[in-house]
């Protein structure tokens, strides 16, 4: 099905879009590197060339796959020792340009370690094939079918399959109609991809990854949005501002996605305004629209030119994105949006558990730097692991807390017990490891840094410090090895740089 759900990942040159290469060269300002685009025959690359540190730094590899149907853009990965990783490219579809992907405009230097994770092929591929105890390897191909399969939204099709060889239609065929449904399992469907908030967090023990149509999401994950104002679209925040809008509030569960979406049809472009003002007319009147003469003429019978306008999106550049939250006025003054340090509260209303909303704070914190959160997490993670929320990612974030605090001794047996609880953990190897080295003990922090490279190899820093532990136990060789490593993942990385010209100096 020639879907932009169903093409949303897949092998490079495949797919609804075909990429130009007109314009497949460009500069970052900030940093002076160039980035290329390149097509040999059927594989694509990319080439990345500047100077960091007084060291010129090259590095082209090829881009196998991608990620995003091209609808509005479209991500690349690479793979190097069979782990994956998005490629510092990005193919902009509206201006038909290469640039750099979202987030990556602050880095000084080409973010190469950026880590294609489970999560994100959960929502554009179907049957990701991660190596056991790693973060980050895959088999090839690293997924078994691009884009979104049928099962995502209607559930294994075995039984299906089975009474429909044997003939057995009696009560319906066996798969899951998500029209059918609850409207909490209903909308579940589709948030699952499409619902981004400020913080998701994953349920105590459960995975999204695991989530069937016809479960409730909320006992895979919660939500968190901010709260005293609406927040800015984002490039998944779909569900939420629909949430915002007037006709939601109105209608009440009457209205989903499936409202005026049919994931198996995508209207053609000379239909689509016809289409979807057929949508708004299901519930409103020709004559209840009272907008500009001026702006109708203009407009003609597109609804949503006017009341779902296309608008530029907070986490990513060069891309707009239908606004659905359905503005009556167009060009009102939107909502103020939350503080930065606003109270977090989940989308569905429902009351947070402590351990919930103090790994949301926490996370936010890590990434926001916000005070209040980090003050916020701790309390509330304090407060759960002593009433018995013992998981790795609520044992790991209060274990983070508490050494960010300069309390090692409450961290150390936090980050131990998280290990043990869940072996494919990497961050408390990482923070272990750390403290070993810091107080002498290099063996134990060679064995925790090895374990953690094993699942993530692409950790610069990591190998950095285990070069310096390798070096104090006498192991030179192995040290410089360390860090020769550390380069092929990051070629501009100073630190690993910097050591390794001292080893070479030093008999």
């Amino acid at each position: 099905m020639q879907r932009p759900m169903a093409v949303s990942s897949g092998p490079a040159g495949t797919g609804l879009l075909q990429e130009s290469f007109e314009r497949a060269q460009f500069t970052h300002e900030r940093s002076g590197f160039r980035y290329q685009v390149l097509r040999d025959g059927a594989q694509y690359l990319f080439e990345v060339e500047g100077a960091a540190g007084g060291r010129k730094i090259r590095v082209r590899r090829p881009m196998p796959y991608f990620i995003g149907s091209g609808m509005v853009a479209r991500s690349y990965v690479f793979s190097l020792d069979g782990f994956l990783y998005q490629a510092p490219v990005a193919y902009y579809t509206g201006p038909r340009r290469w640039d750099l992907p979202p987030g990556y405009d602050p880095y000084p230097t080409p973010y190469l370690t950026r880590r294609i994770l489970p999560g994100c092929l959960s929502c554009h591929a179907s049957g990701p094939q991660l190596v056991a105890r790693t973060q980050n390897r895959y088999r090839t191909p690293p997924f078994l079918e691009g884009g979104v399969s049928c099962e995502r939204c209607h559930g294994p099709g075995a039984a299906h399959i089975k009474k429909v060889t044997a003939g057995d239609l009696e009560g319906g065929p066996a798969i899951v109609n998500p029209a059918r449904l609850a409207p909490e399992r209903r909308d579940s469907v589709c948030a699952q991809c499409h619902l981004t908030g400020a913080e998701r967090v994953a349920r105590a023990g459960r995975e999204l990854d695991t989530f069937v149509a016809g479960d409730r999401l909320a006992d895979y994950l919660t939500v968190f949005v901010r709260s005293g104002g609406a927040p800015g679209m984002r490039v998944t925040s779909h569900v939420e501002k629909l949430a915002q809008s007037a006709c939601k509030r109105a209608s009440g569960d009457r209205l989903w996605c499936g409202s005026c979406h049919d994931p198996h049809s995508v209207p053609k472009p000379s239909e689509k305004a016809a289409w979807f003002r057929a949508k708004c007319l299901g519930c409103h009147e020709a004559s209840a629209c009272r907008d500009e003469p001026a702006r109708r003429r203009a407009n003609g019978d597109d609804c949503t030119a006017c009341h779902m306008p296309r608008s530029t999106v907070m986490d990513a550049d060069h891309v707009v994105f239908t606004d659905h939250s359905i503005p009556r006025r167009p060009g009102r003054a939107a909502p103020p949006t939350p503080p930065p340090d606003a109270p977090l509260v989940r989308f569905d209303g429902a009351p947070a558990t402590p351990r919930d909303l103090g790994i949301a704070y926490a996370s936010l914190a890590g990434r926001e730097r916000v005070a209040a959160y980090q003050q916020r997490a701790f309390e509330l993670l304090r407060e759960a692991v002593a009433a018995g929320a013992r998981d790795p990612q609520a044992l790991l974030h209060l274990a983070e807390l508490y050494k960010n605090r300069g309390d090692e001794k409450s961290a150390i047996p936090l980050y131990e017990e998280a290990m043990r609880l869940d072996p494919e953990q990497v961050g408390a190897s990482v923070a272990l490891g750390a403290i070993r080295a810091d107080r002498g003990q290099w063996k134990e922090a060679i064995r925790l840094f090895n374990d953690a490279l094993t699942k993530n190899p692409a950790l610069p820093g990591v190998r950095t410090a285990l070069a310096m532990a390798l070096f104090q136990t006498g192991e030179r060789e192995a040290a410089r090895a360390a860090l020769e490593k550390a380069l092929e993942f990051d070629p501009a990385y100073a630190p690993a740089h910097q050591l390794l010209q001292q080893l070479r100096r030093e008999p």
